[in-house]
């Protein structure tokens, strides 16, 4: 079995030197440090040890455990703020980057020192990278429901809207239609889940008191603009279904979809209305 960076790895103690342990699976070596393992070692003694690389890019171990892997996710704190993104303890002494690839072009929306961010490890030719989790990880054991109210950590912040991960690593995407002021990575928010569709989770920073103070109107419109530009209700839908999503009246839901629809902003169907493109 191949050596596998960014992970813990069962290896033996093939020899010492004067430094250092040289650890083996068999086919492979890699350098331990002397002031990477808490006790001695004796040589065929099983270690599990991570996997990194050092300054020099050079393979290194380490028998520290470190709070994230390239299959385990967790909580780290950025440690500095940088030109080429930011540095996250992962509890080893190297402090990990999240580069500014993962990070908004706007540095105000970037995390800053003392904040806890949910990250992954990703391996780069003789490097190791943290990113922030995102929709495509699915680490969580169960999807949230509808109406769910969850507090989050802002993971990314983009034109189109945040995603926010639960300590639970489920990651729910809001709208920015759906956002009330701007946000930060690292920054904790209370989220509603509006939507589950294939796995993935929408959701909207304004709850339902905030809600009651919008048109009729305006809340429909957010949640197409939030859902893709499609609600499934519409003129013949049962008034369960309408009031469930949006807790108003058929009869208010008809009038406020024939206000947008006179505005050209809908197009109006007996099972859903969608938006019209700009």
């Amino acid at each position: 079995m191949k050596l596998e960076y960014g992970e813990m790895n069962r290896l033996s103690v093939l020899k010492e030197t004067d430094i250092s342990y040289t650890l083996t699976n068999g086919t492979e070596t890699v350098f331990l440090h002397f002031n990477q393992t808490p006790n001695p070692l004796k040589i065929g003694q099983k270690v599990d040890a991570f996997l990194y690389f050092d300054q020099k890019k050079r393979l290194c171990a380490t028998l520290e455990k470190p709070v994230i892997t390239k299959n385990k996710p967790g909580f780290v704190d950025v440690v500095n703020v940088v030109e080429a993104g930011v540095f996250v303890n992962i509890g080893i002494q190297k402090d990990i980057l999240v580069s500014n690839d993962y990070l908004p072009s706007n540095k105000k929306a970037w995390p800053v020192v003392g904040d806890k961010i949910p990250c992954i490890i990703r391996v780069k030719t003789n490097q190791l990278v943290a990113r922030p989790i995102d929709t495509t990880d699915h680490f969580y054991k169960e999807l949230l429901n509808v109406n769910d109210k969850v507090k989050g950590t802002v993971v990314s912040v983009n034109n189109n809207g945040i995603l926010v991960a639960t300590d639970a690593f489920q990651v729910v995407f809001i709208n920015k239609n759906l956002i009330r002021k701007d946000v930060k990575i690292g920054e904790e928010l209370e989220v509603k889940v509006i939507e589950v569709n294939n796995s993935i989770m929408y959701g909207s920073t304004i709850l339902q008191k905030e809600l009651s103070r919008l048109s009729d109107s305006d809340m429909i419109l957010n949640y197409l603009k939030q859902l893709g530009g499609m609600v499934p209700l519409g003129n013949m839908s049962d008034p369960d279904d309408i009031y469930k999503v949006f807790h108003m009246s058929k009869g208010a839901f008809k009038r406020a979809c024939g206000h947008l629809y006179k505005n050209k902003l809908i197009k109006i169907e007996d099972y859903r209305i969608l938006l019209v493109e700009k």
